[in-house]
């Protein structure tokens, strides 16, 4: 009987998280979709969007000097204005900066890098050790070695995310977060 109520409430718990993570998904979504300058960007990109500022309250960063809380973008970036307005808001109870790279550069501190092309072997060698999680679209993102991978399957976005990887670079991902995501098992190194 033990096992059952406890059962029960993991299954209330379960949905209930579930629940949380979607209203602040959609939430953020109907904030971007109200801002007139947004208004001309596609329904993909401001999920992707939404997604990624949602990912600052449901990753855990090992502690750092930085004075703010800095969100890269590498490369080529499909997101246009979408993101400026989250340098409005707060991460770790830093400012979050927005910065747009044409090259990596470690000593930005990044928190969140967003890899907007595919990812070359430098960069990859350059993040190997380091505390960023690693944001992409590219196709098999997450298999390959990258932590979070955007997919779209049935037209809706979703999440591929390699936990080995992540937790390898010290980060922890919540149990919120990985309810509504692929789990690819392994670090992707190969």
């Amino acid at each position: 009987m033990m096992f059952l109520s406890n059962f029960k409430a993991r299954e209330i718990f379960h949905e209930r998280s579930l629940r949380f993570f979607r209203a602040s998904i959609f939430g953020l979504i109907f904030i971007m979709f109200t801002h007139s300058s947004l208004a001309g960007a596609s329904v993909e990109y401001k999920i992707k969007a939404a997604y990624i500022y949602n990912f600052t309250k449901f990753v855990t960063w090992p502690k750092t000097e930085s004075d703010t809380f800095n969100l890269c973008i590498l490369g080529k970036e499909p997101f246009g204005p979408l993101l400026n307005s989250i340098e409005s808001r707060t991460a770790l109870g830093l400012p979050i900066k927005l910065i747009r790279l044409n090259h990596f550069d470690a000593s930005r501190q990044c928190h969140i890098l967003f890899l907007g092309d595919a990812i070359r072997k430098d960069v990859r060698e350059a993040i190997a050790s380091a505390s960023i999680l690693t944001v992409s679209e590219e196709k098999q993102f997450a298999e390959h070695g990258g932590m979070i991978g955007f997919i779209v399957k049935n037209g809706k976005v979703k999440l591929q995310i390699n936990l080995g990887r992540a937790k390898q670079a010290g980060l922890e991902i919540s149990a919120k977060l990985l309810e509504v995501s692929e789990v690819i098992e392994g670090n992707g190194d190969g």
